[in-house]
């Protein structure tokens, strides 16, 4: 390969130029390609100016560098003389290092704000539209468990005059429930009218021909649907003379009213327990340990939340809103309660299987609970006056597990029991009695 030896220039023209390099700050590197190979005798010279040429460069850079900062920040503070003329500095800084479109939003971007704070209006509105459902709901429920209770209030004022001795126990349920449908309420229960030692669920079949007589406790449990919603109340009226059961009746009532008394938000449900079971002793009678009051929700007579008839080691607490029976039952008994033969009270089991039904009848029993009914419990007798074989029907899904049956309850042989029952919600500072 030949080697080229550039055309020598002289060293005027050699000054001149590094001179409008150095002055230069984007002065380019002369790249190897660039710079050909000189002749023998100039090498080592051409690579000594070379090298100079880039350390010049080097220091030119540096220098102007610090001149540069040293310069401008002497300018920022000997020219601001006012507040505006600082300003004024700041924003020709600002304009040197960024553009006006960096300042100002572009017109897509605005657009995008503005459709997301109109979203959070709209998601804003439809808060606020919740809140008011939510406030219409509460006041449904509070006006329909308040009607619930005066209807209630009634129907007792009503019916206590006709328990009497020869009275059949179809004829004051039948009667009950005309009257409180009469007065604007449906059966949110179906009457209960129980005898000596049957302490609950005890609702006539048709054609009972059972009757008061002389030496029962009869006790009278009633329920009250309005809006799904219901109060629930149970009285006794005592017919035995003997002084074991003289103050049978009185004892559930005192416990009844000072367990309501002591009840406010934060109170836990055993305490109320507690106090009742104390007084049921007090009168030396026994409580009912496995029947206890209960929170009423719609369509759930047995809600979520129960206060025990007796003390014991856990239990739920008393919140502002929650709606509650509170009822207690004294016994002459041990207090222990069992199951009966007889059922005529059944409440459809929204948790059983899916199974075919196979009957036309069952099939429109089903659909009156559905749309009736709901989740309340229902009586035969209540059946048999919409569907003449309803009976069928009930045997169809009694043995497909579709209903759950509420036997009547009762103590040892020989007992007598008393029942005291009120309906009530939970205030800020107490509560509010509805029946």
């Amino acid at each position: 390969m030949k080697i080229m030896t550039p055309p020598k220039k002289s060293s005027k023209a050699v000054k001149k130029s590094t001179k409008k390099k150095t002055t230069k700050k984007t002065t380019k590197k002369l790249s190897k390609k660039d710079v050909k190979k000189p002749a023998k005798s100039s090498t080592k010279k051409v690579i000594k100016e070379s090298v100079k040429k880039k350390t010049s460069k080097k220091t030119t850079k540096k220098i102007s560098k610090k001149t540069s900062t040293k310069k401008t920040t002497k300018s920022v503070v000997k020219k601001p003389s006012t507040a505006k003329t600082s300003k004024a500095v700041v924003k020709k800084g600002v304009s040197k290092t960024s553009s006006k479109k960096q300042v100002q939003k572009p017109k897509n971007q605005t657009k995008e704000v503005k459709e997301e704070e109109k979203g959070e209006k709209e998601l804003t509105e439809e808060e606020k539209t919740q809140k008011e459902e939510e406030e219409k709901e509460k006041k449904l429920r509070y006006d329909s468990f308040k009607k619930a209770g005066e209807i209630h209030k009634q129907v007792i004022k009503f019916i206590k005059p006709k328990v009497k001795i020869g009275a059949k126990l179809l004829d004051i349920c039948e009667q009950t429930e005309s009257k409180l449908i009469e007065l604007g309420g449906e059966i949110g229960f179906p009457t209960n009218v129980c005898i000596n030692e049957i302490a609950a669920h005890y609702s006539s079949p048709p054609n009972d021909e059972s009757v008061i007589k002389k030496g029962d406790v009869v006790k009278v449990d009633i329920g009250v649907s309005v809006e799904g919603y219901v109060a629930d109340g149970a009285f006794t009226i005592s017919f035995n003379q003997d002084p074991t059961t003289a103050n049978l009746v009185t004892a559930v009532e005192t416990a009844v009213m000072k367990g309501l008394s002591i009840i406010k938000p934060g109170v836990k449900t055993i305490e109320v327990g507690k106090t009742t079971a104390k007084i049921i002793r007090g009168f030396g009678y026994n409580p009912i340990k496995d029947l206890r009051g209960h929170s009423l929700e719609k369509w759930q007579v047995h809600g979520f939340k129960s206060i025990p008839s007796v003390g014991i080691s856990s239990g739920d607490v008393f919140e502002e809103g929650d709606v509650f029976a509170l009822e207690c039952f004294a016994s002459t008994g041990l207090g222990n309660i069992h199951n009966g033969t007889n059922c005529n009270i059944y409440e459809y089991d929204l948790n059983s299987e899916r199974v075919p039904i196979r009957m036309k009848i069952t099939r429109q029993v089903i659909g009156w609970i559905a749309n009736i009914k709901k989740t309340l419990p229902f009586s035969t007798r209540e059946l048999l006056k919409e569907f003449r074989t309803g009976k069928m029907a009930l045997r169809e899904l009694t043995t497909a597990g579709k209903l759950h049956k509420h036997y009547e309850l009762r103590e040892q042989k020989g007992a007598y029991v008393s029942q005291f029952e009120k309906t009530f919600i939970v205030t800020e500072d107490g509560i509010e009695i509805f029946n």
